[in-house]
């Protein structure tokens, strides 16, 4: 742990044991004395924290954010890392009734496909499957919610890219845990005044002559140009995108695109067709994360607005099988499209 994150002890009283604790991940302070944490995956868990009352959580937000040239008094509501990687939230009055604080910490390994495979996080179809897209030089799109395991994943993905060919990874924050020697990172936070977005970074990427292109997470108008850029000669990249099956990720990653208001709904669905070949879509059930669906990206219906799609694997979840489908964004909504199906 570095002295950065160990500073916090003075400032958290209570929870010193949990800041030295590596299989803690996750540190959620609700407020005064309500305290969340996960350990190593597996659900979330309250610990006693009497001694951590108002002003010590303003204490701690100011010894956070004031290092790194924040202020919570001016900001109520503050997103930084810390110098192990550590990300930090902040929110406080009037953003928040107390002064919250979530501390999400990352390991200092990263897993391979293969220990994935071992672990039951991937199956060996799936590993199969994305073994080929990448050696086919077409792109993987990795799909899930918060805390799901994308992160884990696309790092072991981007293992499997040829380690004599060139990664530009781009970031909002850098998370990933790239060991390729042929590797630019960009990262979009904390650049001050004149600051960059993704997909600015998106476009500036190309400049550096890049044979794969690793996006952390799209969430924006960025999708735009990279599905332009997954379109005209930047096979075997990825990237990854909130949602709730691997179906509706297709339908969010258009209508990310759709927020450049560049190009029609159906000529963006046609872009997401021929710009990503495969979909994994990633779950989180009572700790454990895994690959609960791949499918390969066949066509888009234009007749019925649906995707054609080939199923790889799925595997059951401890959840309800219908969830809600991604919603579109406002510049879609003209022409949203309807539930997906597979294609016969």
């Amino acid at each position: 742990m570095t002295d950065r994150l160990a500073s916090l002890k003075t400032f958290l009283p209570g929870l010193e044991g949990l800041l030295d604790d590596p299989e803690v991940t996750e540190i959620m302070i609700n407020g005064p004395a309500n305290v969340w944490i996960e350990r190593a995956g597996a659900g979330l868990e309250q610990v006693e924290a009497p001694l951590l009352d108002e002003g010590a959580l303003r204490r701690a937000a100011i010894s956070i954010a004031r290092p790194l040239g924040l202020d919570p008094k001016t900001d109520p509501a503050l997103d930084a890392r810390l110098a192990d990687g550590s990300r930090v939230a902040i929110a406080t009055p009037p953003a928040a009734p107390h002064v919250a604080i979530t501390i999400r910490r990352f390991g200092e390994r990263s897993f391979s496909a293969e220990q994935l495979l071992e672990n039951g996080t991937l199956t060996p179809a799936i590993l199969e499957a994305a073994r080929d897209a990448l050696r086919s030089r077409r792109n993987i799109l990795v799909s899930g919610g918060t805390g799901s395991g994308k992160t884990t994943l696309l790092n072991a993905l981007i293992e499997l890219l040829p380690h004599h060919e060139r990664i530009v990874s781009i970031e909002d924050t850098l998370e990933l845990r790239i060991d390729q020697a042929n590797t630019v990172r960009f990262e979009a936070r904390d650049l001050g005044e004149g600051s960059l977005t993704i997909r600015a970074l998106v476009r500036h990427s190309l400049r550096h002559r890049p044979d794969h292109i690793v996006v952390g997470e799209v969430r924006g108008q960025e999708a735009a140009d990279l599905l332009q850029a997954l379109n005209t000669g930047h096979g075997g990249s990825l990237t990854t995108v909130h949602a709730n099956n691997a179906r509706a990720a297709l339908s969010r990653l258009a209508s990310c695109a759709m927020q450049a208001g560049e190009l029609p709904w159906e000529v963006v669905c046609r872009s997401v067709v021929d710009g990503i070949s495969l979909v994994l879509h990633m779950t989180r059930v009572q700790g454990r994360r895994y690959v609960e669906e791949a499918i390969a990206v066949q066509g888009w219906n234009a007749d019925d607005e649906t995707w054609l799609i080939d199923p790889i694997a799925s595997r059951p979840t401890a959840v309800p099988a219908a969830l809600p489908a991604a919603e579109a964004s406002p510049a879609a909504k003209r022409k949203r499209p309807k539930a997906s199906k597979a294609a016969s």
